[in-house]
């Protein structure tokens, strides 16, 4: 999947249910799952956080997305793939 597309889907889903509890989500394309970590709290930074729960969940060698709050207004997609990782910072609002 690619990041761009992973990204349109998370702004959907912060359109329709707000950015102030927004928490961190997976993408596991291959399977068709997504899991969303709740409980992170918002005063702590999500990417640490966001980044090893994803990477517990993944297989070896699975590419898989990430979405967590970057800041108060933006929100960061990391896709990772064997061997490569790429990232993007998007605003909540297009």
């Amino acid at each position: 999947m690619k990041i761009e597309k992973f990204a349109a889907i998370t702004r959907n889903v912060i359109r329709n249910q707000g950015f102030d509890g927004f928490q961190p989500t997976v993408c596991f394309p291959e399977r068709e799952e997504v899991r969303a970590l709740a409980g992170v709290p918002e005063d702590e930074a999500h990417e640490p956080i966001a980044l090893r729960w994803a990477a517990e969940l993944a297989k070896p060698d699975e590419e898989y997305l990430v979405a967590f709050k970057h800041s108060a207004v933006e929100f960061k997609v990391v896709r990772f793939l064997p061997g490569n990782q790429e990232h993007q910072v998007y605003a909540v609002e297009a």
